[in-house]
């Protein structure tokens, strides 16, 4: 990484921090440290248009990293007005929704496959979630989700047919992250997460397009045969929370920026049995595993639920009538 990468990253997170510190305000803090998320959405997206080759990958996914790490260092420098109402929001209960984009390729052990030059692919991710916390540092979240992963490939053959495979996968997924709170701030603070991914195929298909070749276009479903069906992988990523309170109601706001990496082969038993056809017969060899692996970016909104304790002791203190004394009314 370039010295340029770094002053860059370092110059937008001082900025959003003087703009913050002038004043004593919620939002204010919770815009500083989401800004680097929204940043690394848009030049991560922007970097896979045209992207070739992995070097390219690793220096924007070092970049993102090192914005996070610059968010945190200013987030942490800054100082917050607390109360004890405002610290126990990262011990509470809540739920909600998320949804984002995954970056998804895949990979392949066999030297032969590994050698084309693989492509990442966009998908959509969206689902709804649990998180119990352990104490305000620790929790542990139940996701269930859909995930679109796959990946795809662009070769020439033979010197003269251009030829483009891609195969997509719909999962239905459950995840049960734990995540790490970092620092003591009641409003905002970075976390880290880490934890197992199991998910199951829904649907999807492989095609291929090779024009001057004997099959022109082709198009099948993924079905047993073709696909192994489970996946298991384990996430990791860094992101950012932010505990917002409005009039009547407490929203929790978090963003994300994580890897995956599946642990099962994706070839399904047939192709190893070789009993199925293959689609992509020029570039096709079941010796060795195909792996699912990419990055996601997850926006997430959350609300704590009052306890109903809270709820009547609020409303007794408008419903509740004066106590006599002594002086009659």
């Amino acid at each position: 990484m370039k010295i340029r990468d770094l002053f860059i990253s370092f110059k937008f997170t001082e900025i959003i921090r003087r703009d913050t510190t002038s004043k004593n305000t919620t939002i204010l803090p919770i815009l500083h440290s989401f800004f680097p998320i929204f940043l690394c959405a848009i030049l991560f997206s922007l970097s896979l248009k045209g992207q070739k080759n992995e070097a390219m990958t690793k220096r924007v996914f070092s970049f993102i990293l090192l914005l996070l790490a610059a968010s945190t260092l200013t987030a942490q420098s800054k100082p917050f007005s607390s109360s004890p109402k405002k610290n126990a929001y990262f011990s509470k209960f809540f739920w909600g929704l998320k949804g984002g984009i995954n970056i998804p390729r895949l990979y392949y052990t066999n030297h032969y496959i590994s050698d084309l030059p693989h492509d990442f692919m966009t998908g959509l991710s969206a689902g709804v979630f649990a998180e119990f916390p352990f104490s305000d540092h620790l929790s542990l979240a139940v996701e269930l989700n859909y995930q679109q992963r796959g990946g795809s490939t662009t070769y020439v053959y033979e010197q003269d047919y251009q030829v483009h495979y891609s195969l997509k996968a719909n999962y239905a997924s459950l995840r049960l992250p734990l995540y790490g709170y970092l620092g003591t701030s009641p409003i905002v603070r970075p976390y880290l997460l880490l934890g197992p991914d199991l998910g199951y195929v829904v649907n999807g298909s492989i095609s291929l397009s090779q024009p001057g070749l004997d099959i022109a276009e082709s198009q099948v479903s993924l079905n047993k045969s073709n696909m192994n069906f489970v996946y298991a992988g384990l996430l990791g990523g860094i992101g950012v929370r932010a505990n917002l309170e409005l009039p009547g109601i407490v929203l929790v706001l978090k963003a994300d920026v994580a890897a995956n990496y599946g642990l099962i082969d994706t070839f399904s038993q047939a192709e190893h049995n070789e009993t199925a056809n293959p689609t992509n017969i020029h570039a096709y060899n079941h010796q060795g595993k195909r792996i699912s692996q990419g990055f996601e970016i997850h926006l997430s909104i959350g609300y704590i639920p009052e306890k109903k304790d809270d709820v009547c002791n609020h409303f007794n203190k408008f419903s509740a009538k004066p106590v006599r004394t002594g002086t009659r009314w």
